[in-house]
């Protein structure tokens, strides 16, 4: 009887294929009706592109990392608007990276939440945002099952792989294995798409892992798609398009198109001749080629403040009245560069000339001298940044042409003293050995996160005092915060902690940098407060060069921090003997697990338009 019935079944679908097919060649026939005269039509053509094989599913990328409220549940209504037959996505879906299951079930009742507004299917496919500990994996296997799988629609291959494979940034043997049997299994699909979370081909050395899989793919047409980075980049390997995709609400600086950071979809038309591809960003539509690889270098200088720079004004402590500096435009381009720049006074500050309007010639630099005055003399501690928007131009050959805009600072940088301290700091927590904290951060720079959240000095304040030996540079920090809110599972930018970055390059990397680089080019400590050492949350703890020490320790009314950083480091880092070296330190203050926190700076964040050159530079005393 149970054979007769699946019997009966196939029969069923097969004739309501059938009929289904039927109808659609009849509908497809008498679907225009329209009187057409000898002469002239107010048409060009009557070939509508109707052909029942071609397809269009979307593709959302990284929600998380800091995400941004609002982002994602716009791009849900906005998919409901355009009906693509379903969407896929390259996780990072939740924030995650936690071990409390009752957390991780409300991220994810909050993001079903979201995707049960679609009116299409959802496929989900794991980012280490998602799968990265057992808890959050085991989190994963309760709800969705396979964390890698593939299925088949419309003669086209969809192979949706986990990039965290039983550790992080990994794929396994039996995933690779899997991905063979997978492709063995439909050798013959007119088109094939790969999904998965981390652009592994961008790794040096690429996987093994990785190398197979592409191999595996061989002559097979297909398009790969990634997230991760938070930036599109096009790229072709194998004479493929592959693709590292930017936002959905995930945490991004949205520079715009020409850094490839943006939110968007991404909406593939599968036709006969393969698949096209267009970027719906929220604010407009652009093409796959919104940022290409070979892009890339173009922007870059501007991101990192190399291709529009004034060098640091450097003014000692007490009145200032005025100084001069140089702004360099550099041209790596082979195209001319057009750029403008003009300068917002700010109280008695001015720049002059207010305005420029240079052509930079391809690969030169084009350097201009600059004259900044205070209508009356202001204490250099106090005085206020200029504001400086710039726009620069390439008429790039067939292509729009590209433009990229922005602001960044002009200030004055007055050097502190890195004096020599006559006996060496133990790093305990203990600030007995510091007869002062002479910087005092009552009225922070600049207040990142939700600045609204911080109420004055009495809410969170904190001071600071740099110092040297022959072996260590030392930085010691208190703390005043009112309320303390710690998590031994959050990072401390997610709970009551400190940042302290350090560059210790020589010049003009050092004064010019934007940051980025962190434990690379810049050391970052990142800390959060414990009740002993062995219980404060110290971030990349594995990653610091060779003899850093730090510790972050609870006190009643906040906490300490005490940190050593070799000397051989800035050695090394200058290629010499040490001169100076440029510090900043952010406070989080967090007052409870609902707060969105707030990020107290002593020097407006290097990362940030509001830095201007050489801030937060100490010199060897």
């Amino acid at each position: 009887m149970k054979s007769l019935d699946w019997c009966c079944l196939a029969l069923a679908l097969f004739m309501t294929a059938d009929c289904g097919a039927f109808a659609a060649e009849r509908r497809a026939e008498s679907a225009l009706t329209i009187e057409q005269e000898q002469r002239a039509n107010p048409w060009t053509h009557l070939e509508f592109r109707s052909d029942p094989d071609a397809f269009q599913f979307a593709v959302v990328s990284d929600r998380t990392g800091g995400h941004r409220p609002g982002v994602f549940p716009e791009a849900v209504r906005k998919l409901n608007l355009l009906q693509p037959e379903f969407v896929m996505c390259i996780g990072d879906l939740i924030e995650g990276y936690s071990e409390d299951g009752a957390e991780l079930d409300q991220q994810w009742d909050e993001f079903l939440g979201f995707v049960h507004e679609l009116e299409m299917p959802f496929f989900f496919l794991p980012g280490n945002h998602d799968i990265a500990n057992p808890t959050m994996a085991e989190k994963w296997r309760e709800r969705f099952g396979r964390s890698y799988y593939d299925f088949v629609y419309r003669d086209v291959l969809f192979l949706c792989l986990n990039s965290e494979d039983g550790t992080p940034h990994r794929i396994s043997p039996e995933q690779v294995d899997w991905f063979g049997q997978a492709l063995r299994r439909h050798p013959d699909v007119r088109w094939t798409f790969i999904f998965l979370h981390k652009p592994f081909w961008s790794d040096d050395p690429v996987p093994d892992a990785w190398l197979r899989v592409e191999e595996l793919l061989a002559d097979r047409p297909h398009t790969v798609f990634t997230g991760h980075i938070h930036k599109y980049t096009k790229y072709t390997r194998q004479g493929r398009t592959y693709l590292t995709l930017a936002t959905t609400g995930g945490s991004s600086a949205l520079g715009g198109p020409e850094y490839g950071e943006f939110d968007h979809i991404v909406w593939v038309t599968v036709t006969e001749d393969g698949p096209r591809i267009a970027n719906l960003m929220l604010d407009g539509i652009r093409d796959e080629d919104v940022l290409t690889e070979e892009m890339i270098g173009l922007w870059a200088p501007f991101r990192t403040g190399e291709a529009i720079a004034v060098s640091p004004i450097f003014a000692e402590p007490g009145l200032f009245r005025s100084a001069t500096t140089q702004i360099r435009l550099s041209n790596r381009a082979t195209w001319p560069m057009k750029a403008t720049v003009t300068f917002r006074p700010e109280g008695a500050l001015r720049v002059s000339p207010e305005a420029l309007e240079v052509t930079v010639a391809p690969e030169s630099a084009e350097v201009r001298e600059l004259a900044v005055a205070a209508s009356t003399p202001l204490e250099a501690t106090e005085a206020p940044s200029v504001t400086m928007d710039w726009e620069a131009t390439y008429d790039v050959p067939g292509r729009r042409p590209a433009r990229l805009a922005g602001s960044s600072a002009v200030g004055l940088a007055v050097p502190s003293d890195c004096p020599r301290r006559r006996a060496p700091v133990r790093v305990d927590g203990d600030l007995g050995e510091w007869q002062e904290l002479p910087f005092v951060c009552s009225a922070p720079r600049q207040i990142l996160l939700s600045p609204g959240t911080w109420h004055g000095p009495q809410d969170c304040s904190f001071r600071f005092a740099v110092g040297h030996d022959e072996e260590h540079v030392y930085v010691a920090l208190e703390t005043q915060d009112d309320r303390s809110f710690l998590d031994a599972d959050k990072q401390p930018w997610r709970q009551d902690g400190i940042e302290v970055r350090i560059d210790a390059r020589p010049e003009p990397q050092r004064s010019a940098a934007r940051g980025g680089g962190e434990f690379g080019e810049i050391l970052l400590i990142a800390l959060s407060p414990g009740e002993t050492p062995d219980r404060m949350v110290y971030y990349g703890r594995e990653q610091m060069p060779p003899g850093v020490e730090a510790v972050c320790i609870r006190t009643p009314g906040g906490h300490v921090t005490e940190i050593a950083v070799p000397v051989r480091y800035l050695n090394e880092k200058q290629g010499r003997e040490w001169e100076a070296l440029r510090l900043n330190i952010a406070v989080d203050d967090f007052d409870g697990p609902a707060d969105a926190g707030a990020q107290l700076w002593w020097r407006p964040d290097w990362r940030s338009p509001a830095t201007y050159a050489g801030s937060g530079t100490f010199r060897r005393g």
